[in-house]
């Protein structure tokens, strides 16, 4: 099958969206829907949208430790915003950014 698969079910329907891989590669991405839920911001709960993400790991051949340290990498860079260019997110946009991303993995770890 590969090293990596990468799939979308958010286009299927509004809110949160997972899969499980018909073969397991090494690393499984999912992206889910983007659904409006509660999050806590500064101590307050607000409505916010949230995308969805299920990351699944091969625990054959990637350890957990490794894999927690890669799926905080990877929320930091899409909260980030890394790798658009500046004109196509506001201010507004940008800081609503941290609080978009909602995370579920494996049993291993769960986020």
């Amino acid at each position: 099958m590969g090293t990596v698969g990468l799939t979308a079910v958010g286009m299927f329907g509004e809110g949160a969206g997972w899969g499980i891989p018909p073969a397991v590669p090494t690393l499984m991405i999912t992206v889910g829907g983007i659904g409006e839920k509660p999050a806590v911001i500064d101590g307050r709960i607000a409505v916010r949208d949230q995308l969805s993400l299920t990351i699944s790991f091969d625990h054959n051949i990637v350890d957990g430790a490794p894999a927690a340290r890669f799926a905080d990498r990877l929320k930091e860079l899409i909260e980030s915003g890394h790798g658009l260019p500046d004109a196509t997110v506001d201010a507004d946009q940008a800081g609503a950014a941290t609080e978009a991303v909602t995370w579920s993995g494996s049993p291993a770890w769960t986020r």
